[in-house]
């Protein structure tokens, strides 16, 4: 009886000990994290963890912490990058790359990623990839949260020389075969079509895409443009300040479009006097999304051009990369765009002024189909033909 009144007594101090320890590890930490429980923790296992935290285990606990946190959002475009992460992001930065030529989104939520757009001649492009798709294995890995940077990793370095894709496309299960090659992003071509019609291609908004887009605006120009087609099908967005000075060109002075912030602070941008005084068609699709919306949304806004196509992806929302370090960082989305309406699109898209449809198999193939072949561009073509009088 003794030994186990001695034993309950003793459980009973060590609890109180040990409570008193901890009371006095937290107090001695308050001070110094402001009340911040993130950073509390932080320290708590830093100070006081049975086995010395080495760098590699920080750096560890830094990442996942931070990423932990920007996952809790449950946004699809926000996300931390890592020192891997942002190397890889400098990556796609540039205008020349290894890999498939395929813009994805990652749902979070959802737990699914998907194509937004292969870009126009890509291998992506050209193994047929659609938007819409649904990328479910890689090289026979699932593609998961757990796995998604690794399998975007194996796309840009991996050994194999073809890339082997399972694809969810509506009911259907594709494999498809990528082959991974250098991509040079070449984001506008134009065309002159009979009758003084013009055609500027715009497959992404890339640092040379605004200074191409003049380039071929006075091209086809001095070929007596009267009427301009300006394809963004299957456009998957890209730089603000890039869609912005192009959009400038074509609208007159007036808004283009305005951000607006958590805070409900807005940023308006305007354009000038000089403006494109011809009639024009928009040509979208479901692959249209984001500074591609914009600039559809914005020339539909001021009745400038009329839009056809399907309906466009549904992306109005943009992102800035916060510097945390000389090597991470994080991609937040931080504001909302708005046409000069005041309409947001996002996750509701550009719908059209007149509904035309294109053949699946012919989604790939649109950077080079002629217009008999392609019922919207036809269309574009038939509508500025009226509105010139040819």
């Amino acid at each position: 009886m003794y030994k186990l009144r001695h034993l309950i007594l003793t459980g009973v101090c060590c609890a109180l000990v040990s409570t008193a320890l901890c009371g006095t590890v937290f107090l001695n930490i308050r001070p110094y994290t402001n009340g911040d429980t993130v950073m509390m923790a932080r320290k708590i296992l830093m100070n006081n963890y049975v086995n010395p935290l080495t760098e590699e285990q920080v750096t560890k606990m830094n990442d996942m912490a931070i990423s932990g946190m920007v996952a809790s959002l449950g946004d699809q475009y926000s996300r931390y990058l890592n020192e891997e992460d942002m190397a890889a992001y400098e990556e796609e930065k540039k205008e020349t790359y290894v890999g498939i030529g395929v813009s994805v989104n990652f749902d979070v939520e959802e737990n699914v990623m998907t194509v937004v757009s292969p870009y126009d001649g890509s291998p992506a492009q050209k193994a047929g990839l659609l938007p819409g798709d649904i990328v479910l294995e890689v090289a026979g890995v699932k593609v998961t949260a757990e796995s998604y940077d690794s399998v975007l990793e194996y796309i840009k370095k991996g050994e194999d020389e073809e890339i082997a894709l399972l694809i969810g496309r509506g009911e259907e299960t594709i494999e498809v075969s990528v082959k991974r090659e250098e991509i040079k992003r070449q984001s506008v071509s134009y065309k002159m079509y009979g009758d003084g019609i013009g055609r500027i291609r715009v497959s992404e908004f890339i640092q040379n895409t605004a200074g191409d887009f003049e380039n071929a605006l006075n091209e086809l120009k001095a070929s007596g443009m009267r009427g301009l087609i300006i394809d963004l099908r299957s456009n998957p967005g890209g730089y603000a300040d890039t869609v912005l000075k192009m959009t400038d060109k074509l609208l007159p002075e007036g808004v283009i479009a305005y951000l607006e912030d958590n805070h409900g602070k807005r940023q308006y941008f305007h354009s000038d006097e000089e403006c494109l005084d011809i009639p024009m068609v928009v040509l979208i699709n479901q692959g249209t999304a984001s500074a591609s919306e914009l600039m559809a949304g914005s020339l539909k806004a001021h009745d400038l051009a009329t839009i056809i196509g399907e309906k466009s992806y549904g992306k109005a929302v943009g992102q800035s990369v916060y510097p945390l370090t000389a090597t991470t960082a994080i991609y937040l989305t931080n504001s909302r765009y708005f046409t000069p309406n005041g309409e947001c699109i996002d996750k509701i898209g550009i719908t059209p002024d007149i509904q035309v449809s294109l053949p699946v198999e012919l989604i790939g193939k649109i950077s080079y189909l002629e217009p008999e072949e392609d019922p919207q561009l036809a269309k574009a073509i038939e509508v500025l033909l009226s509105k010139i009088g040819a």
